[in-house]
């Protein structure tokens, strides 16, 4: 008897390409901390600005109707995302090493992961291509041009694999170039 590979099962909706981008670029240098920062003080949905990275590391743009709609999509779990984090930050402050903070933690990541399927969708959708995803997510939260041009830069290293790219982008303080 032959043996046969069982057939596939077609992929999750969770493991799509906008995920995988979003888990390998969140780890590069100073991604995470760019984009906690733009969390933190501008009021940005990082699954959004993830969303905007990933199409612009795929040279296309995005009209801003698409992003509109994105944006409103996302509204009512990004207030339960916030809620969860809000507590893990809290329980993180008086003991990380509680199983209560790591399970915080993996359901505000299974959340940010459904808001990346729902973008990912919304992704393969046909819109006019008309505006820069970084001018989009920039005039939504207020990012300075400098920030747009870092934030472009860490895109930029990420998709040619340069670490030498960075230190063009970040001084050894940290600080935008």
């Amino acid at each position: 008897m032959t043996e046969t590979a069982p057939p596939s099962s077609p992929p999750s909706p969770l493991q799509n390409p906008l995920w995988h981008f979003s888990l390998e670029f969140y780890q590069q240098p100073h991604v995470a901390e760019f984009l906690l920062q733009c969390q933190d003080t501008r009021g940005a949905d990082v699954c959004l600005l993830l969303w905007a990275s990933y199409t612009s590391a795929c040279g296309r743009q995005l009209s801003e109707e698409s992003w509109r709609v994105a944006d409103r999509g996302l509204a009512p779990r990004r207030r339960m995302i916030r809620s969860v984090r809000n507590l893990r930050r809290w329980l993180g402050r008086m003991n990380k090493q509680s199983g209560v903070y790591e399970w915080c933690k993996r359901c505000e990541l299974r959340m940010e992961q459904r808001q990346l399927a729902a973008l990912w969708k919304l992704h393969g959708e046909t819109w006019p291509e008309t505006r820069s995803p970084l001018e989009l997510a920039g005039q939504q939260y207020g990012l300075l041009q400098k920030d747009q041009a870092r934030w472009a830069g860490l895109i930029d290293a990420y998709s040619t694999g340069a670490d030498s790219t960075l230190d063009s982008v970040v001084s050894s303080d940290g600080a935008a170039s």
